[in-house]
């Protein structure tokens, strides 16, 4: 009898396994609302004049451009691919952004057509006056959302960790707060 049970509650435990794995979610890249997954070459510019890197010694406010192809989506995983361009141009305060490792984005569906975005494995190099700072998303750093539509918007909002060994000592420690917004150059839709 003890044996009947305990294979019983097996039974129940496996059932309910077998339920919250057929309900994970995965997330999917559309060029239409309804549309079939797709996987798109995504390129956004930046909006409103700048993105902004608040580092300690003065903040960095660059134009910005950002590319990449959605390489992979599906069932229970991220929409993500590797980043092809990270540009950022025309520096406030005499800095120089240079793009070491461009990285790889994923996004995380949440509702709608909008979902969580996360860098992975990104590094750029700030230099103002000989004094250099870096910052890199490491395995991977929350940084901001996307909210589908045609175009679709990237709205950063990060705390960037700063990679004390390869930067001056002036640049400080810890993280930088990183803000600005993207908008795609075409229609780009998160789907669950």
């Amino acid at each position: 009898m003890k044996y009947v049970k305990i294979l019983g509650l097996l039974a129940v435990a496996a059932a309910a396994l077998m339920a919250f794995a057929g309900t994970a979610s995965a997330t999917s890249v559309t060029e239409t609302t309804g549309g079939a997954a797709a996987t798109p070459t995504i390129h956004a510019v930046n909006e409103g004049g700048h993105v902004t890197l608040a580092n300690p010694i003065a903040n960095i406010s660059c134009s910005s451009t950002v590319s990449g192809a959605v390489e992979s989506h599906g069932s229970g995983i991220a929409a993500s691919g590797n980043i092809g361009e990270l540009l950022f141009t025309g520096c406030t305060n005499s800095w120089h952004v240079t793009a070491t490792a461009n990285g790889s984005l994923e996004v995380n569906w949440t509702s709608g057509h909008s979902g969580l975005l996360t860098s992975k494995n990104a590094k750029v190099d700030t230099t103002r006056l000989g004094v250099t700072c870096v910052y890199g998303t490491g395995a991977g750093t929350a940084i901001g959302t996307v909210t589908g539509g045609s175009p679709a918007t990237l709205k950063i909002e990060a705390s960037i960790p700063i990679v004390a060994a390869e930067s001056s000592g002036l640049c400080g420690t810890g993280n930088a707060k990183w803000e600005g917004s993207y908008v795609t150059t075409s229609a780009l839709y998160v789907a669950p």
